[in-house]
């Protein structure tokens, strides 16, 4: 062989070993992303990205894997449900503050004949009383 030729073969030598290596595979992202444990009832699978915990168990010659009971799912269930709730009540109370008339503008105050003739009532009420414990205290001074 010419030494132009064996050089030129042995310049192309690392092109034609990089064009032949296979491309790398791509990163599985769900690579362990699930952990199982060894139970008496079967595997217990735990998702590393969401949390939950499955109860994994052979069946009719196939794994069927359940969601176990999450008591933190519930609770976060009634949590949210709660706090739904309070901001409902509290835009109620806002709506209801604002909103002091009938109207939702002006309040609905009674005319000043109104006040009076109240006023009058309320006056011969508390006089009538005046007099019923009056007279009660001149009835026990004279029992005395």
């Amino acid at each position: 062989m010419r030494p132009v030729a064996l050089a030129l073969g042995l310049a192309l030598l690392p092109a034609a070993a990089f064009a032949q290596a296979p491309a790398p595979a791509p990163r599985d992202p769900d690579a362990g992303r699930f952990t199982l444990r060894d139970t008496p009832d079967g595997l217990l699978r735990l998702d590393g990205r969401t949390g939950q915990i499955s109860l994994c168990s052979r069946q009719d010659g196939s794994f069927t894997c359940r969601l176990v009971a999450d008591d933190r799912a519930a609770l976060q269930a009634e949590i949210d449900r709660l706090k739904a709730e309070n901001d409902a009540l509290k835009r109620g109370g806002a709506t209801a503050q604002a909103r002091p008339g009938t109207d939702g503008q002006s309040l609905n105050l009674p005319s000043d004949q109104e006040v009076d003739r109240a006023m009058s009532l309320a006056e011969r009420i508390i006089r009538r009383f005046m007099g019923i414990i009056r007279e009660t205290d001149q009835e026990q001074g004279r029992r005395l």
